[in-house]
């Protein structure tokens, strides 16, 4: 049996572990990003990769707002997008909505909502408000529906359980908090 490829010289022990861990870590903060430093975060599923408008353009503002309904004064926020600012514009605004697929309840605004900035769609989680711009229709997220072309996300409110527990069509009062 030959020994041309074993090394002639053996290794030291315990320098080529730690020179591998040196050099795996260094190289875990590494990554390439063509488009510099821009957001290399992985889409949530069904999100459209590499797409752009996958975040819709805001200032940091938030406008504070109460949603009213059955009785009962809901915290909620707007953000700073040309979506919510239109919304704004209008409120108070006293709306009927109605459960929709047992994960949202919705209402249809008298008026399309401006979309400047907007994203082609969005992933909406529970507490979230959002604008479907297919429908015309304000919604009040109470579960996880996933990505949709449509969704625009405009702002967030407080108590899910006071709205999941509306069961028929109910008014909803919406205003800018005092």
């Amino acid at each position: 049996m030959s020994n041309r490829f074993l090394p002639k010289k053996a290794l030291r022990p315990g320098v080529v572990v730690p020179a591998f861990v040196v050099i795996a870590i260094a190289l875990a903060g590494c990554t390439y990003s063509p488009a510099g430093n821009a957001d290399t975060r992985s889409p949530s599923p069904g999100t459209p990769a590499g797409d752009p408008t996958a975040a819709q353009t805001s200032t940091s503002a938030t406008t504070p707002i109460v949603i009213e309904l059955d009785g009962q004064k809901i915290a909620g926020e707007l953000d700073g997008s040309a979506t919510s600012a239109s919304l704004l514009a209008r409120l108070p605004l006293t709306l009927s909505f109605r459960d929709h697929g047992g994960q949202e309840k919705i209402s249809e605004l008298p008026a399309p909502l401006d979309l400047d900035g907007a994203p082609k769609g969005s992933d909406a989680a529970p507490l979230a408000i959002g604008y479907y711009v297919p429908e015309q229709s304000l919604v009040l997220y109470y579960q996880h529906v996933g990505y949709f072309n449509g969704i625009v996300p405009i702002g967030t409110y407080e108590e899910t359980d006071a709205v999941r527990n509306q069961t028929d069509e109910f008014t909803v009062t919406i205003r800018k908090a005092d």
